[in-house]
């Protein structure tokens, strides 16, 4: 009966409905703090080990059976693309190259008198004072004198590459990093004389697990923004190189290599970065209220649930690109807040 009166009551009485209601608002008010939501959002980023790599470390072979006449570096040396490294003696090959250009003169003599007789022969034929058979043997001989100077040239440019390879010259700028012969020592060809790494245009090499790449629903590191981070030196902005096509079937991870914008030592070790390039929503604002995840919200002094799509519980949700900055994200007390509460 005492509710029927109380009923009959606020019916009759629009002003006490009214002051229920400014009751239940100032409840939710006082149990809630709100954030803007430039202070809220956060980034998701791990760091990663790496390792600074050179593009190429090589050893160098010979080329020739020969002697090692002088040998110019020194391991731990660093050298200049180009630079030669290793001598051999060639001596062999260079008379060779001088018998050549002797040979090419004398052809050349033999062609020049040749053509002479040739054209002597031609006037003589015109007035019928000499054979035509005549003529057609002295043609002949010019053909097979230039086709001799055509072979010898051919050899003299294959002698020319034979003494090049007497000079084993670094095909890169880089450090020696050991010395297999000595000099005097007789290497046949393919016997290793030392090897060489390349300083310059150095990689950062790291592998990301897979699992992680999805848990951002980004499986291409490109998306991502990369620091290096070593001690003792400043962060370095990375950019991707390339990304390895297959996913390791042992570790379950992709190998990625960056560039650096500075030249870096070899084989020095640090952390690779990688920071998703949208902030995320922390886990904890966003809330479930029946089948719909979302954030509470404070707009235009009226509480307010914004839906979020995709969302996976208990894991930062990346936000919408519409939101503004200053939008009022309730940071404490959503957990007790309703749908009901907010004007949707």
């Amino acid at each position: 009966m005492r509710w029927v009166i109380m009923l009959g009551f606020l019916l009759v009485n629009p002003l006490a409905m009214s002051a229920i209601h400014a009751q239940s608002d100032e409840a939710w008010r006082a149990q809630i703090q709100t954030q803007p939501l430039s202070e809220v959002v956060i980034e998701r980023s791990q760091s990663f080990a790496a390792e600074v790599i050179s593009p190429n470390k090589t050893q160098l072979a010979s080329e020739l059976n020969a002697r090692v006449l002088r040998i110019y570096t020194r391991p731990g040396q660093r050298v200049q693309q180009g630079q030669p490294l290793v001598e051999l003696d060639c001596q062999d090959t260079q008379l060779q190259a001088e018998r050549l250009i002797a040979q090419r003169q004398q052809n050349q003599a033999s062609l020049s008198l040749a053509q002479s007789t040739q054209t002597r022969l031609a006037q003589l034929q015109n007035r019928d004072l000499a054979a035509l058979s005549q003529l057609d043997e002295v043609a002949a001989q010019v053909q097979q004198l230039q086709a001799q100077g055509d072979i010898l040239a051919v050899e003299q440019r294959l002698n020319a590459r034979q003494i090049e390879r007497c000079t084993i010259k670094a095909p890169f700028t880089g450090s020696v990093l050991t010395h297999h012969v000595g000099e005097g020592q007789w290497v046949n060809v393919g016997h290793p004389l030392l090897e060489l790494l390349q300083t310059e245009q150095a990689e950062i090499s790291t592998q990301l697990p897979f699992s992680w790449l999805q848990s951002l629903d980004h499986t291409r590191p490109a998306d991502l923004n990369a620091r290096l981070q070593v001690r003792g030196l400043d962060d370095l902005d990375l950019q991707l190189i390339r990304q390895a096509p297959h996913i390791d079937p042992n570790s379950r991870t992709v190998q990625v290599w960056f560039n650096a914008p500075t030249d870096l030592p070899i084989g020095l070790s640090g952390q690779v970065r990688l920071t998703h390039p949208q902030p995320f929503l922390p886990a904890q604002v966003i809330v479930q209220r029946g089948q719909a995840f979302g954030v509470f919200t404070l707009e235009d002094n009226q509480l307010r649930f914004r839906q979020l799509q995709g969302v996976q519980e208990g894991r930062p949700h990346t936000l919408p690109a519409d939101w503004p900055d200053n939008l009022l994200i309730v940071t404490q007390g959503q957990q007790r807040l309703t749908r009901e509460q907010a004007n949707d």
